[in-house]
């Protein structure tokens, strides 16, 4: 029988591998909102980006949440797709090292 530490550390192996999935979600949300600039696209890049927040908090990745949390704000604030990519690259970048 697995130890409560074996169980968590098996979820946060699970959680960290789901990351990239959720990343590929946000990039799809924001070449939507560049391709047509619906702001349908940028809330759902904003509610998806704070999600990514929350939970990365919940799981003890607070890099992840940080930039998360700076993407969420860009697009909170519907601020330049440059400015949006950029934000999003950092993410990547943070959960790929």
């Amino acid at each position: 029988m697995a130890t409560l530490d074996e169980k968590l550390a098996e979820l946060n192996k699970r959680y960290a591998a789901a990351l990239g999935g959720r990343v590929e979600e946000l990039e799809g949300y924001l070449s939507a909102y560049e391709r047509g600039g619906d702001d349908a696209d940028l809330e759902k890049l904003y509610k998806n980006a704070h999600a990514v927040a929350g939970s990365a908090r919940t799981f003890g990745l607070p890099k992840v949440t940080v930039k998360a949390k700076e993407l969420e704000l860009s697009a909170r604030d519907g601020n330049d797709i440059k400015i949006l990519q950029e934000k999003l690259s950092a993410l990547k970048k943070c959960i790929s090292s």
